[in-house]
């Protein structure tokens, strides 16, 4: 059955940078009971082969696969790790931060969460950062069970502990926002990024060839170090559209100005994956409204 129903959920995956890499709440019922399957859980554990697919792991050679329910939609949303030769491990997107930054410009919450492989503590910390933590659930790879992300993560260091509350989906969503000014769009972008740790968020917009714009924004972390960067999200929304890195034409970068630099890491990053790619970088006063 393995393999029909992985067929069967690949043609309905939607397509695009709002839609790529997402299977539909009723589609996702229909699965479950055209297969004969126990429940959502046995669905989001059978299509982690699916999600690994999505992998590009060019140094290790090891894809994890990720398998998000979203709270409001009932949508999957389907993540797996990326690596970047020529560059640093730093780059690395983990398939959890993969899911979750999907979601996160999808405007939703994830609430349920399949891996084909336990998460490591980086991507625990990650995860903690997120609105819905406390209700969120952590299916177990190697067995039926599940565990909660404090039980993943006992005594974690929360947003809470810095006086901040983690990070909301925003409205209208990220991947809704019609790019047609690119400097105007990178703006908006910025001021809307998680950045409640540096005040200084900061936007990618990726061009194509064919002149499709992908955004991405910065994901701060309350541990600093798991944060994500503009240019990881924009890769990870062109990934999950189906999209090619290395046909990446230029990419815009703004900041608002901070105590912090981003600048020259998402410069390393881009010239790593479309080393041919034009980099444009724009900086805002940190007085930068978010209308």
């Amino acid at each position: 059955m393995a393999q029909p129903l992985l067929d069967a959920a690949a043609g309905l995956l939607g397509t695009g940078l709002r839609q790529g890499a997402v299977l539909g709440a009723s589609d996702a019922a229909d699965l479950v009971a055209r297969f004969g399957l126990a429940s959502m859980d046995a669905l989001m554990r059978a299509l982690l082969p699916l999600a690994q697919s999505l992998a590009r792991p060019s140094v290790s050679n090891f894809r994890v696969g990720a398998v998000g329910l979203e709270r409001r939609s009932g949508a999957l949303v389907l993540g797996a790790n990326l690596e970047f030769s020529g560059t640093t491990m730093a780059e690395t997107v983990h398939a959890e931060q993969f899911l979750f930054a999907r979601a996160f410009h999808r405007g939703e919450i994830l609430e349920r969460v399949a891996t084909s492989a336990r998460p490591c503590g980086h991507c625990r910390q990650f995860m903690a950062e997120f609105a819905g933590r406390e209700r969120l659930v952590v299916l177990d790879p190697e067995g039926d069970g599940a565990s909660s992300l404090a039980e993943l993560l006992p005594h974690f260091f929360s947003p809470a502990d810095l006086g901040e509350t983690g990070a909301e989906p925003v409205a209208p969503a990220l991947l809704d926002l019609a790019l047609s000014e690119e400097a105007e769009v990178l703006r908006g972008l910025a001021s809307r990024a998680h950045a409640p740790y540096s005040r200084g968020g900061s936007a990618a917009l990726l061009r194509l060839a064919d002149g499709v714009l992908v955004p991405g924004v910065a994901i701060e972390n309350v541990a600093y170090n798991p944060s994500f960067g503009a240019l990881q999200s924009a890769l990870v929304n062109l990934v999950a559209a189906g999209g090619d890195p290395t046909k990446i034409r230029a990419a815009s970068f703004g900041a608002i100005d901070g105590p912090l630099d981003s600048e020259p890491r998402a410069r390393q990053l881009l010239a790593a994956v479309a080393p041919a790619a034009a980099f444009r970088q724009m900086t805002w006063d940190a007085a930068l409204s978010t209308d």
